[in-house]
């Protein structure tokens, strides 16, 4: 299986004792386990991310009513008396808030209160500075060509530095601001003719569902998504920089040897917003793509478009929505959708079925979001597949 996101960690220097702990598992009935989980394999899959330097892993899995919880690593690992983390904990999920913004948007358009071949200006006159048409189904697909603010907001990140992050990330930023901080750039091809990950794109959806429905983005998502999908431990914050409740510390390396770490756990929620603010848990991720998929929240048609994968994105990218192959009897037609996102210490990847039955989310802790540890990558692929794939037959 393939990983879209790099990820490195917290170098094992820094790392106290690990404590693997997991959720109740189905009981037994004889000798038999009525489980279609292959728990021993996610247990091994999971020994493999943490044993790779992942500081902390939480992760849960799903097959209809099946449900496997475990979290393994500290909530600090520079605390002296670090707390395990626990299957429960809040994490910042970064761009899979993308796939809970293109549901509300695709709930306008099942309204009839938007078309995805409409274009931005009929909405939002003046809000993107481009002679050049752009329709909303090319911004949700990364199709549009509108450069990313986020290479602007923090530059040095990309130059193995946090100091920008230091320096922004308790700042509060408006939409138009950071829209216009990117756009003062020429778009960075054709609309329709190439992809690019763009975050400043969702920015502009965000405004599109706020000019359309008259509400906040934060309140659509909780009247649209969260409430409907039972998302009871999932919010995004309008101005707190804390996460609520138990959670993971986030760090990035500075490079310093006096003060080599940089506590990024609070964060403005106005550098992410509509493209990632979202807190949740990977239980609530979880409820949240069976909710999408298996027709709570949307009309299968609608789901199909979010599916349907772009040629641009060579295949890999549809509507808010990631592809990860999975060639396996669980997955029908061999792909699984979800996506991935990054924050500043946090790195999310959730897929499921098709068919919104079989899910896997898994949240780890990171240093660096550039750089690319490929044990741990690769050990976070094995907890994908393991999660999407692997079962145990039935026995009574």
């Amino acid at each position: 299986m393939r990983r879209l996101l790099p990820i490195t960690v917290l170098s094992a220097s820094v790392l106290s004792v690990s404590v693997l702990s997991a959720a109740a598992l189905p009981t037994a009935s004889g000798d038999a386990v009525a489980t279609g989980l292959d728990v021993p394999a996610l247990e091994r899959a999971l020994e493999a991310v943490d044993a790779a330097g992942a500081p902390g892993t939480v992760v849960e899995v799903r097959d209809g009513d099946e449900v496997w919880s475990a979290a393994a690593g500290d909530r600090d690992p520079l605390d002296r008396r670090p707390e395990p983390v626990e299957p429960t904990d809040r994490v910042r999920i970064g761009s899979v808030t993308k796939s809970m913004l293109v549901t509300v948007v695709l709930q306008l358009v099942d309204e009839g209160r938007l078309g995805l071949d409409d274009t931005v200006a009929e909405h939002l006159p003046g809000v993107l500075p481009y002679d050049t048409p752009i329709t909303v189904r090319q911004l949700l697909s990364h199709a549009s060509g509108v450069p990313d603010y986020f290479p602007d907001l923090f530059p040095s990140l990309f130059e193995g530095s946090p100091a920008d992050a230091e320096r922004n990330r308790l700042r509060y930023y408006r939409p138009e601001g950071l829209i216009g901080m990117a756009t003062v750039r020429p778009l960075d091809f054709t609309p329709g003719t190439s992809w690019t990950y763009s975050n400043t794109a969702f920015y502009v959806a965000g405004l599109l569902v706020e000019e359309i429905t008259g509400n906040s983005v934060e309140d659509e998502l909780e009247r649209r998504v969260f409430e409907p999908a039972g998302l009871d431990d999932t919010d995004i914050p309008r101005y707190s920089t804390s996460i609520r409740g138990e959670h993971p510390r986030a760090y990035l390396a500075t490079g310093d040897p006096d003060r080599p770490l940089l506590d990024t756990t609070r964060i403005s929620p106005t550098l992410l917003w509509a493209a990632g603010a979202v807190v949740s848990t990977t239980a609530d991720v979880n409820a949240f793509f069976r909710a999408m998929y298996d027709g709570t929240l949307l009309p299968a048609e609608l789901v199909a478009q979010a599916q349907a994968l772009t040629p641009e994105s060579g295949g890999e990218y549809g509507l808010g929505t990631e592809a990860l192959p999975a060639d396996c009897p669980r997955i029908d037609g061999g792909v699984a959708y979800g996506h991935t996102g990054s924050t500043l210490g946090f790195v999310t990847s959730a897929f499921s079925s098709p068919d919104g039955e079989r899910q896997v989310s898994v949240t780890i802790t990171v240093e660096d979001l550039l750089a690319r540890n490929e044990q741990l990558s690769a050990a976070v692929d094995e907890l994908l597949e393991a999660g999407l794939c692997t079962t145990t037959p039935v026995r009574g």
